[in-house]
């Protein structure tokens, strides 16, 4: 755990190192160029001695839950790693403090600046100070005679294996030892003998139980039998119409069917909406989780009681009994016998690449190590991930002898404990403190990829490399905590990139000690320690900025209420208590002000006010130099104030608000203000920007973007644009919204050649009939929207061979008769929109074409009088969606003997949806 923290110091003080001393000492006066070079070469030399001791921690920091002088010294390298850290955060902020001055300032408040160069000379005492105490800590290491490296530790770097996602996680219908009870429950759902059924499976923590369920829920056979699905996560602080709210919005597919008002609902209403959707429909529910019988009872009135399924996942014996509908539907989930555990663990040890180890030297070892996990998947798949990284049998050794150490020294905690634990000490120093940041987030949110890397950033986990950017170093860095089990797979994006994780939460729960026993990071509602330097908000009170007012070392602050009780802005008094602050995230908090203090933090990396009703920034923002990311989305925010584009290290900029009218995809975006120099060079994101001819030609300076959305584009932009993105070079998603809605023309067909990287293309507005020549060397395209387009041409034909497109969407974009899907055409689609295709009679698949679709939507193409020719070609099509389509299309459907129900009786869903009177009626032809 210290090792951590020494990692994270190495790394904040090589960055100070870096960047606050780029000041020509010619500039400075004697005393000031004096007093800089003596805090450089005092945390040049800090800096060596903690490298010593991080060679020397790792071995050392395994004896953090023993007794005795080791752990004793990895306590006080710990605690002296906070106090170097809280040095160069708090000189970081004098740094930007008196940049912040300006010569105005320096002239009518010299007071200023002299307190900032006295509290200069407090850091140089205090780097003196500490300057002794490492060394000293350095001298205990050889009187503890504690161990390093060279004396047994292993190194536990990833080399030579594989990255891809660990088995356990990829979408595979075969999971390991689990098939007979997947299709005993499969039986019971389906079994036609009773109109309602309550289904409980109980298990200890850790054997699968949510895995299996989880199988279960989206098999096929149940997909197809039961089109009404919901799955509900159980936290332990539950809120019932939370739950009525998120089963109601899981119904419908799409944003647009779910009813209106949904939001502000009471239960009672939110009950009448239920009874109204699942009238003569068969519905299957998941409860995952559940802690309390009185979950049911609170809720089970608002569920239609004639043809539903509801399944509960659980722990505790009493309350599986308890929620059943009879005894006989208790299902009691075993731990794995031998021969599956054994497959379980190979396949996630070696994974089909064995990184020319010979088993036969590894089979005893293995053997042993199995014998260990009981069974249990979890613990087989956390050993088995972490074994995965090793790369001899003497590495192996090495972690037997360390979990039969754990097991013998810790007898207090449970086996289950005692390997994620061993499996926390086995991380690389980069990935303990990104996995242990994880624990910030309330139980069941979940881990979005995007945030979750900005954060670690902004925190300053992720160390620079050359060649990459510290984003997808941080991707790097999740991606191995999915491979190790630390992490779990939510889901996954069109392309099958990681876009949510989660932590079981029995790992949670070890994590959550972990921080709290180092002050890491802790939640207000479990009285944190002023020391806490990571402060989690799930559930406020009247005391909240009385506590906050304690706490002058933290480094990130993130809200996750939206209660009432916080109705007031954040606290001015607070914001001047944070000046260490780097992560500001207020998320979803219902404030309307930010005050100017926060312009203060000079510390600030972070600034999340996505979803919040504030309207107007500080106009003092300008001063946090060393702000990475604006997260302004879905906020009241109407123009971005003159300094944000003086900040250089700005890295993400999001500003859009999308808006889905209709089923159409609309980007609202923010107007800036472009008479000031733009300074953020390092953007790597401008999502949602207002375009004018000064924003076009400046955006091309943004060589840096790796996404890039611009609304209110005007015809005459056309060009200047198009010349700005060709110097995108490392550009992934474009989205181009022209003016009026997206109904004006865009002129386009110059952006030859386009950035080879794109791999998300939003267009909205009138193109020229065609689609552009450059279309065909978009190879690494992926997904593909096109709104209002005004095609006369087929635009399939210039798509068609585009190897990588998983995602079609066309909304109003065709004013053509007739498609065609040639055969061999689209190879990785897996889902195509077709709406308000207002001329559009025939459809032609050809055999061959499309051999990886999965969903397929026809919405309001009113002159589709039939379904596609050669459909029933598309045989891996999970889902057909059908909207206010025509009647003559629909009847050709109705009844076992209808002309086209054949062609469509591999689709496990087949649905149309029609709105009358406001509310969406549906009906099923699977």
């Amino acid at each position: 755990m210290a090792e951590a923290i020494v990692g994270s110091v190495i790394l904040k003080l090589g960055s100070a190192l870096a960047s606050e001393f780029g000041t020509s000492l010619w500039t400075l006066s004697k005393e000031k160029a004096s007093l800089l070079l003596a805090v450089r070469s005092d945390m040049e030399e800090i800096k060596s001695e903690m490298e010593m001791i991080q060679a020397f921690i790792r071995h050392a920091d395994r004896t953090i839950t023993g007794e005795g002088p080791a752990a004793v010294w990895v306590g006080q390298v710990r605690e002296a790693s906070y106090y170097i850290e809280d040095i160069i955060d708090e000189f970081t902020y004098l740094v930007g403090e008196q940049k912040s001055f300006g010569l105005w300032n320096a002239v009518v408040k010299p007071r200023l600046v002299s307190k900032n160069i006295k509290a200069r000379h407090g850091i140089a005492m205090q780097l003196q100070n500490i300057k002794i105490r490492i060394k000293s800590i350095s001298e205990r290491r050889i009187r503890y005679d504690v161990k390093g490296p060279e004396e047994g530790s292993s190194s536990t770097a990833v080399t030579g294996r594989s990255t891809d996602i660990s088995p356990l996680h990829k979408e595979d219908d075969d999971i390991v030892g689990l098939n007979r009870e997947k299709e005993q429950l499969i039986n019971w759902l389906k079994d036609d003998r009773a109109n309602h059924m309550e289904i409980s499976v109980c298990g200890m923590g850790g054997v699968g139980k949510t895995t299996l369920v989880a199988q279960v829920y989206k098999s096929q056979q149940i997909v197809q039998d039961f089109q009404w699905r919901a799955w509900v996560t159980v936290s332990k602080s539950y809120n019932k119409n939370d739950i009525l709210r998120s089963i109601i919005k899981q119904f419908f597919h799409e944003k647009e069917m779910i009813p209106q008002g949904i939001d502000g609902m009471d239960t009672m209403g939110l009950a009448e909406q239920l009874q109204g959707c699942l009238v003569d429909q068969r519905y299957l529910i998941v409860f995952d989780d559940v802690w309390d019988v009185s979950l049911w009872s609170e809720i089970k009135d608002a569920f239609n009681r004639t043809k539903g399924r509801i399944m509960f996942t659980t722990r505790n014996s009493e309350i599986a009994a308890s929620l059943a509908s009879s005894s006989d539907r208790v299902f009691n989930l075993k731990p794995l016998h031998d021969n599956e555990a054994r497959k379980l663990f190979y396949s996630i040890a070696f994974g089909g690449d064995q990184g020319g180890l010979s088993l036969g030297e590894l089979e005893d070892l293995a053997k042993e190590t199995i014998n260990k996990c009981d069974g249990l998947p979890l613990a087989i798949v956390t050993l088995g991930g972490l074994l995965r990284t090793k790369r001899s049998a003497m590495e192996w050794n090495d972690t037997l002898r360390s979990l039969n150490w754990m097991l013998i020294n810790s007898p207090q905690l449970q086996k289950m404990s005692n390997i994620l634990m061993l499996s926390f000490h086995d991380l690389p120093h980069y990935l303990k403190n990104c996995f242990l940041y994880c624990s910030a987030f309330p139980e069941n949110h979940p881990l979005k990829r995007k945030k979750i890397i900005m954060l670690w950033v902004a925190e300053g986990f992720i160390e620079e490399k050359d060649g990459m950017t510290m984003e997808e170093i941080a991707e790097q860095y999740l991606n191995e905590l999915i491979q190790r089990s630390m992490l779990q797979i939510a889901k996954k994006n069109e392309w099958g990139r990681v876009k949510e994780c989660r932590m079981h939460d029995i790992v949670r729960e070890v994590a959550i000690s972990i921080s709290k026993k180092i002050n890491f990071c802790m939640a207000l509602e479990e009285q944190p320690s002023t020391g806490v330097r990571r402060l989690s908000v799930a559930k406020v009170n009247n005391t909240i900025q009385e506590e906050l007012g304690k706490m002058s070392h933290l480094r990130s602050l993130l809200m996750f209420a939206t209660d009432d009780l916080l109705s007031c802005s954040f606290n001015r008094k607070a914001s001047l208590k944070f000046k260490l602050l780097r992560v500001l995230d207020l998320e979803n908090a219902p404030i309307d002000i930010i005050p100017d203090a926060v312009g203060d933090l000079f510390n600030l990396r972070y600034l999340g006010l996505k979803r919040t009703n504030v309207k107007v920034l500080p106009k003092r923002l300008k001063r946090l130099q060393n702000l990475q990311t604006l997260d302004l989305a879905y906020s009241k925010v109407k123009e971005i104030p003159n300094g944000v584009t003086k900040l250089p290290n700005l890295r993400h900029l999001v500003l859009h608000n999308f808006q889905f009218v209709d089923f159409k995809i609309l980007l609202v975006s923010m107007k800036t203000k472009t008479k000031h120099t733009w300074a953020f060079k390092k953007l790597q994101s401008l999502r949602g920007i207002s375009s004018n001819s000064e924003v076009v030609r400046r955006v091309g300076d943004l060589t840096q973007l790796r996404s890039f959305e611009i609304a209110e584009v005007r015809e005459s932009d056309g060009t200047e644009l198009c010349a700005s993105i060709k110097n995108m070079r490392f550009l992934q998603i474009l989205i181009i919204q022209s003016a009026d809605a997206g109904e004006s023309p865009l002129k386009l067909e110059n952006l030859d050649p386009p950035p080879p990287l794109l791999q998300k293309l939003y267009l909205g507005g009138r193109l020229q009939g065609t689609l552009p020549r450059w279309f065909n060397s978009l190879t690494n395209l992926k997904i593909l929207l096109l709104v209002s387009s005004g095609l006369k041409e087929d635009p399939l034909l210039s798509l068609k061979s585009l190897p990588n497109l998983v995602w079609i969407s066309l909304f109003e974009a065709y004013d053509g008769e007739e498609l065609s899907f040639q055969a061999d055409g689209f190879p990785s689609l897996k889902k195509l929109w077709l709406y308000e295709l207002s001329h559009l009679n025939q459809i032609t698949i050809e055999e061959g074409a499309m051999q990886s679709l999965k969903e397929f939507y026809l919405i309001r193409c009113k002159e589709l009088k039939t379904l596609p020719q050669g459909i029933e070609c598309l045989t891996t099509l999970q889902g057909l969606y059908l909207v206010e389509m025509a009647e003559e299309l629909l009847e050709r459907m109705r009844g076992e003997q209808a002309v086209d129900r054949q062609k469509i009786s591999h689709i496990p869903i087949v649905k149309h949806a029609v709105k009358i009177d406001e509310s969406w009626n549906t009906e099923s032809f699977s």
